[in-house]
């Protein structure tokens, strides 16, 4: 029981910091996804897109030696020739997509070699996460807020002497 009151008195004295500065954080780290979701809009503007066919998963090792599959696709160019590659992993989690799944694909113009897989969540990954995090952080500060606010009121009701 001593555990939990040394608790609730490190949370009572960590509130009123925290509800100052995590609304801040989160519209800071709301800006952030702003910018990740510009750069990788203004990415994709300028690459060429297209839709390939997803035909396998390919299995390979990693630096680690572990098995990872990677997504191997077809790509039709505009002048008619089938181009199969495999999706370039740079992240550290598994990319899997069903064989037979059609997928957008982004490259750079004369480039086809370098076509990447261009999914919402692979494209626009930072901003999604930034955004997610800013906007928890943000509404957990303006709770704390909202509940200091409270509590400051009934400490003040309470403290009042009644009229009788």
């Amino acid at each position: 029981m001593e555990f939990l009151n040394w608790l609730q008195r490190g949370l009572q004295q960590a509130t009123t910091p925290l509800a100052a500065k995590l609304p801040f954080v989160g519209v800071l780290l709301l800006a952030v996804s702003a910018g990740f979701g510009l750069r990788s809009w203004a990415f994709s503007r300028s690459r060429v897109r297209a839709t390939a066919t997803i035909t396998e998963n390919v299995a390979k090792l990693n630096q680690q030696g572990e098995v990872v599959y990677t997504p191997r696709f077809r790509l039709r160019l505009p002048d008619g020739e089938l181009l199969t590659l495999d999706a370039v992993k740079n992240r550290s989690q598994e990319i899997e997509f069903p064989a037979g799944e059609s997928v957008p694909v982004l490259y750079p113009p004369g480039d086809p070699q370098g076509a990447i897989l261009a999914t919402v969540w692979l494209t626009y990954q930072g901003a999604i996460v930034f955004a997610v995090l800013g906007t928890l952080l943000f509404d957990l500060g303006w709770a704390l807020r909202v509940k200091l606010r409270r509590s400051k009121t009934t400490v003040e009701e309470s403290s009042t002497p009644s009229v009788g």
